[in-house]
C-alpha cells in the first residue's frame, strides 16, 4: 500500500475496532424511443437527475472522508479486452499499480505532480499515459483520433527489481491543476518507448462520478447523450435511459446475449434456477458456443467464469451464481480485505489485481482498475463472445466509452441509492425489532454488513468458509476467490493451480436489503433460502474460517434463539426496499406518459408481490405485519387494475396507490426519522 492507502485503512480499522468493542459489549422487453441527442447536464434543468442521491453521497465520501479531491488515486491492471500483452510479476500477478494526481501540497505530495507505483516483472521499463477518448467515434481502447498524453516513465526501485516508481511534474500549463486537461477516460501503461495505440499492458478507467466531479469543478458538463433511449425505466434522465437501453438490448455484435440475459429485470436483476426452468431453449442464455458454459450447471443458475484469465478457458474456470445489480452505488466504496495469516490485519488489497471498487463475487471481477465502469468490458469478453478464441472484432466488438458510462449510470440508478440506518428505525412488528437488535448486537451481523447502519465507506472481502460448504454440484471446480495466489501451511504465498484454485479464499460481503428476494446465496449458490443463509453462521464451516477467527461471529450461546427474529428483520427491510421501488415507479407513472409504462407497472406489481412474499412468513405474525400485508394486497390489486392504462399517466389511481403504500410502510415502521424509506 502507498502512504495514503495506509492512512485511510488505518482510520477505517480504528473505527471498526471501536464499533466491535461497542457491540461485543433478465432480459426484459425494453421499448426504445427514437434516437436523440441531449446534454445530460443541461437536461437535468428540465428533467430529473436520476443519480442525484447517489452522486451527493459519493461526493461527500470522495471529498470529506477520502480527500480524493486533493490527491486522486487510480489503480491500473491487466485488461483482457484492451491489453495487447500480459506481463506477470511476482506470484503470477499481472502488472498492476496505482497513480496519484496531486492537486494540493501536503505530506502526501506536491500540487501539479503525478506519482505512481507499479509491481511487475523485473528488468522492464514502462511509460504512463492519460487517454481521452474522442466523443462520438471509436471505442474505449486508445485510438489514433483520441487525445494521448504521456505523463512519464517508471524507474525500477533500488533493491526491489519488481517494484517501479514514477514522479512527474505536469504543472499548470499542459495540465492545469483544476482544469479540464485532467479530464481523461483512461490511464494506460505501456512498455517504455511504445505508443498506447499499439502496446497496452495495463489500464485504469476513471468512473462516471469521478469524471462528473472533476468536470463540475472545472465548470464543465458530461458529454452529450446519443443513441436510443429506453422508455421503460422510471426516470427521464437520458444517461440512465441510454444505459437501460444498452443493458437490456445491446449484444455488442456477440452471441446474442445482453447484460439482461442473466440480470433479468423481472427476477430482481439476477437469475435463479426456477426462472431458468421457464425459459425456452432458444433463449440467448443457452445459445452460446460450446465450452462457454456447463449446460447442466447453467440450469442451476451457475455461470462459467474465467475470472483468472482466458489462457485455458475450458479448464481454468469457476462456476458462480449471478449477483443482483440492485443498489450498486451503495456497495462500491473502499475495499478492505483480511490480511492472510493474521487475525487482526487489513489491507486495501493484497496479492491480486487492483480492486478500486469491489465488483464480482470475489471483489476482482472487473478488469483494469476493478471498477463498475470497466465491468462491462470484462462481461463482453467473458459472456458475449461467439468463440472461445475471443477475437476482438470477430467474436464481439469493444464498447465505446459513452456506452460504458451509460451502463454504469443505469446500474448506479437501479434500486436503492443509499444505505438506510436500521438502528434509527422503529419497527411495528416485535420480531423485526428483536432481529434488528440482534443483528446490530450479539449476532454481530453489522460488523461485516455495514450497510445495515448506513455505511458505504467500507466494503469487505473475507474468507468465511463458504467455499467449503457443500455446493449444488460435486462437479464444481475449486474457486479461489480474490487474487491469483494461494498460501501454504506457513502462510507463504504459493502459485494458484487449476486443482487448488487461484486466490486467497476471500469473497465480498453483499448488501442485505435485497437478500430475501435474491436467493440462492453466496458465490456458489450453495444456500437456497434466507433462513438457511442465517443458519450458515452457526455452521462449522463458518466458525472455523479465518473471517470468524477475526471477528468472532455471532454469540453462539444465544444465536440459535435469535435466528428466526433475524430472518424476520431481513424480510421486513427487504419488503420496505420493495415499497421504495414501487413508490418510485408509481410516482414516475403519475407524472409521465410513456410507451414503456406497461413494463414499469408490471415490474412494480412484481416488486409488490415480492414484498408480500417476504412478509408472508411464520417469523412475522404481529398485527403490524398483518395490516401491512392487507395494504400491500390492495396496492397490488390497484396496480393490476391500472395496468391497461399504464402508458397514459393514470394520475388518480396512482395517487390512491401511493396512499396505500404509505399505510403499509407506516405499519412496518412507526418511526423513520432519517427518511430512509
Amino acid at each position: 500500500m502507498n502512504e495514503n492507502q495506509e492512512r485511510r485503512s488505518y482510520w477505517n480499522l480504528i473505527g471498526l475496532i471501536g464499533f466491535m468493542a461497542a457491540v461485543s459489549g433478465c432480459s426484459g422487453v425494453v421499448d426504445a424511443a427514437d434516437e436523440e441527442q441531449v446534454s445530460h447536464s443541461d437536461s437535468a434543468l428540465v428533467a430529473e437527475d436520476g443519480l442525484a442521491q447517489a452522486y451527493t453521497i459519493f461526493k461527500d465520501l470522495f471529498t470529506t472522508q477520502q480527500h480524493e479531491d486533493l490527491h486522486h488515486h487510480v489503480g491500473f491492471g491487466h485488461n483482457p479486452l484492451l491489453s495487447t500483452q500480459k506481463l506477470l510479476g511476482p506470484n503470477g500477478v499481472p502488472l498492476s499499480g496505482q497513480i496519484t494526481i496531486h492537486f494540493a501540497t501536503d505530506f502526501q505530495g506536491t500540487a501539479g505532480t503525478v506519482t505512481a507505483t507499479a509491481t511487475g516483472p523485473a528488468g522492464k521499463s514502462f511509460d504512463l499515459y492519460f487517454v481521452k477518448n474522442a466523443v462520438g467515434q471509436g471505442t474505449a481502447k486508445p485510438e489514433s483520433f483520441d487525445q494521448l498524453k504521456k505523463v512519464g516513465t517508471f524507474s525500477a526501485v533500488a533493491g526491489q527489481p519488481t517494484q517501479y516508481a514514477l514522479t512527474a511534474t505536469i504543472g499548470t500549463a499542459a495540465f492545469p491543476a483544476f482544469g479540464v486537461n485532467f479530464d481523461y477516460d483512461l490511464v494506460v501503461v505501456t512498455l517504455a518507448g511504445q505508443s498506447p495505440l499499439t502496446n497496452v499492458l495495463a489500464t485504469g478507467a476513471r468512473t462516471l462520478f469521478e469524471k462528473r466531479f472533476f468536470r463540475e469543478r472545472a465548470g464543465r458538463t458530461l458529454d452529450p447523450v446519443t443513441g436510443a433511449l429506453s422508455t421503460t425505466t422510471e426516470t427521464s434522465d437520458p444517461l440512465v435511459q441510454r444505459g437501460a437501453q444498452l443493458f437490456f438490448n445491446e449484444t455488442f455484435a456477440g452471441n446474442g446475449r445482453t447484460c439482461g440475459t442473466c440480470h433479468r429485470i423481472d427476477d430482481n436483476l439476477t437469475i435463479d434456477a426456477a426462472f431458468i426452468a421457464r425459459l425456452p431453449a432458444s433463449d440467448p442464455l443457452f445459445v452460446v458456443p460450446t465450452g462457454l458454459e456447463n449446460p447442466t450447471l447453467l440450469r442451476s443458475a451457475l455461470i462459467l467464469e474465467n475470472i483468472d484469465g482466458f489462457e485455458d478457458p475450458t479448464h481454468k474456470f469457476v462456476q458462480r451464481s449471478v449477483p443482483h445489480t440492485l443498489a450498486m452505488s451503495t456497495s462500491i466504496g473502499e475495499v478492505i480485505t483480511q490480511q492472510r495469516g493474521s487475525n487482526d490485519a487489513f489491507s486495501s488489497h493484497q496479492d491480486g489485481p487492483p480492486a478500486d471498487q469491489r465488483t464480482g463475487w470475489s471483489g476482482d471481477g472487473s478488469p483494469g482498475r476493478g471498477t463498475l465502469n470497466e465491468f462491462a468490458l470484462g462481461a463482453v469478453a467473458q459472456h458475449f463472445t461467439k468463440s472461445l478464441t475471443r477475437v476482438v472484432g470477430t467474436s464481439f466488438r469493444v464498447p465505446t466509452q459513452a456506452e460504458l458510462d451509460a451502463l454504469e449510470a443505469f446500474q448506479l440508478f437501479s434500486g436503492r441509492q443509499k444505505n438506510p440506518n436500521t438502528g434509527a428505525l422503529t419497527f411495528g412488528d416485535a420480531a423485526a425489532t428483536a432481529g434488528r437488535d440482534a443483528a446490530l448486537g450479539s449476532a454481530a451481523c453489522v460488523i461485516c454488513h455495514r450497510d445495515l447502519i448506513g455505511d458505504r465507506a467500507l466494503n469487505f472481502d473475507l474468507n468465511t468458509g463458504i467455499e467449503t460448504l457443500n455446493a449444488p454440484s460435486a462437479t464444481l471446480p475449486k474457486d479461489g476467490g480474490f487474487g491469483v495466489s494461494n498460501f501454504d501451511a506457513n502462510n507463504q504465498v504459493v502459485s494458484g493451480s487449476i486443482a487448488n484454485g487461484f486466490g486467497d479464499g476471500q469473497f465480498n460481503v453483499p448488501p442485505l436489503y435485497e437478500a430475501a428476494d435474491t436467493a440462492p446465496f453466496f458465490h456458489n449458490g450453495a444456500v437456497g433460502s434466507i433462513e438457511s443463509a442465517v443458519d450458515f453462521y452457526s455452521s462449522s464451516q463458518f466458525l472455523n474460517s479465518p473471517g470468524a477467527r477475526l471477528f468472532g461471529g455471532p454469540d453462539q450461546s444465544v444465536f440459535g434463539a435469535q435466528k428466526s427474529d433475524i430472518v424476520a428483520f431481513l424480510r421486513t427491510i427487504n419488503a420496505l426496499t420493495n415499497l421504495v421501488q414501487v413508490r418510485k415507479s408509481v410516482q414516475y407513472l403519475a407524472n409521465n406518459a410513456t410507451p414503456g409504462g406497461t413494463q414499469i407497472m408490471t415490474i412494480a406489481i412484481k416488486e409488490c408481490q415480492d414484498a408480500i412474499t417476504d412478509l408472508s412468513s411464520p417469523t412475522l405474525v404481529g398485527s403490524a405485519t398483518v395490516n401491512a400485508l392487507q395494504a400491500l394486497r390492495t396496492v397490488k390489486q390497484s396496480l393490476e387494475n391500472s395496468l391497461p392504462f399504464a402508458n397514459s399517466a393514470p394520475a388518480v389511481p396512482m395517487s390512491q396507490v401511493l396512499t396505500w403504500l404509505n399505510i403499509a410502510q407506516n405499519d412496518l415502521i412507526t418511526a423513520n426519522p432519517l427518511n430512509d424509506f
